[in-house]
């Protein structure tokens, strides 16, 4: 049962009982969208005076003190990300120790490496907009480059397989698989054969010796570099003859490795590529749940523009997410599709 409620009166958690349209006719945000914050201060920007919610959330709202009077949750929303922050280090840490254990022992410590899965699929299931803002920051300076960007895949991988409402099962398992993706560049030796065959030997070489990888944990590591339309390796292998598990790796390494190639975090360009290769090397449904995602947690975001202002994201055009609609420090609304002179520089991490 639907029932209308001011947006002032919203709070995170409140459920759409309708679709949000703009003036124009556009959808803003679709029917059965569970509110948060982002959502709430962005309907307040569109100037959306009133939404449509299901009952029981309406009820909610109404039995709550104002919003405006409650301090406390700010507080509790920094304390929340703080404790992501504190749980993404240990992992990182972990899974440091565990690449160690591997270049060094040419071993792969399966049952570590598996918990440590387990905590990322934990810290997802458990911090909302907090997880995916403080990936799309970046970080270059906690660990070596192979292991964090294993532990930024799993963490992907695993929100993709979340957002496609997956098992608890398989997103710790493609998880667990996307920690292992890259693991044949532990042991290969550097310059070693640009194609990546030597990479693909080493990793089967690590393969055969561990104990206590499921199939689909090993079919997700091998052909996390094949493409839907064939041109992959190490078969070439096309479609369907692709385990779920390597489509959802292939995306979100690819996403990493193009949108923080350097110390400017910038995902805005890779996801006008993966729009534009969805329906030939990627599988669609995946990026397009990846997508979905990545924009809802862009919303509001900060970033910095290529003349030093900073900014946050308040729409994206159709055309191209590189160039959304962003209001400034100083409440200028700037279309930077109009824009020509103006680019984004990076992603700003959030501070609290």
């Amino acid at each position: 049962m639907a029932k209308m409620a001011a947006v002032k009166d919203l709070r995170p958690g409140n459920i759409l009982a309708d679709s949000v349209l703009s003036i124009a006719g556009k959808v803003l945000l679709g029917k059965a969208v569970e509110l948060t914050e982002r959502h709430i201060s962005l309907l307040n920007t569109w100037d959306v005076q009133s939404v449509f919610i299901e009952a029981v959330g309406a009820e909610e709202v109404s039995m709550e003190e104002p919003v405006q009077e409650h301090k406390t949750g700010e507080k509790n929303d920094s304390a929340e990300y703080m404790n992501f922050v504190q749980e993404y280090d240990a992992i990182v840490t972990s899974t440091v120790q565990s690449f160690d254990i591997i270049r060094e022992r040419k071993i792969i410590p399966v049952t570590r490496l598996k918990d440590t899965a387990g905590d990322i699929f934990s810290s997802i299931n458990k911090n909302g907009f907090e997880t995916m803002n403080y990936l799309l920051g970046g970080d270059y300076e906690l660990a070596d480059v192979v292991s964090r960007h294993s532990v930024m895949v799993a963490y992907l991988a695993g929100i993709i397989a979340r957002q496609m409402k997956w098992s608890e099962k398989d997103i710790e398992g493609v998880a667990f698989a996307s920690l292992l993706h890259d693991i044949g560049s532990l042991v290969a030796y550097k310059g070693m054969d640009p194609s990546g065959q030597a990479h693909i030997a080493e990793t089967a070489g690590l393969l055969k010796t561990a104990m206590g990888l499921s199939g689909e944990v090993i079919l997700g590591i091998v052909q996390h570099r094949e493409r839907s339309n064939g041109t992959g390796v190490p078969k070439g292998s096309k479609g369907a003859q692709i385990h779920p598990y390597a489509k959802i790796i292939a995306v979100a390494d690819s996403f990493h490795n193009f949108a923080y190639a350097d110390a400017a975090a910038n995902p805005f360009p890779i996801l006008d590529v993966l729009t534009q290769e969805m329906y030939g090397k990627f599988d669609t449904d995946v990026c397009q749940n990846f997508i979905s995602r990545i924009k809802d947690s862009l919303i509001l975001n900060k970033i910095l523009l290529s003349d030093g202002q900073t900014a946050e994201i308040i729409f994206f055009n159709r055309n191209s997410y590189a160039v959304p609609v962003v209001r400034t420090a100083g409440n200028e609304i700037i279309d930077l599709a109009k824009r020509k002179d103006l680019k984004i520089q990076q992603i700003l991490i959030p501070k609290n």
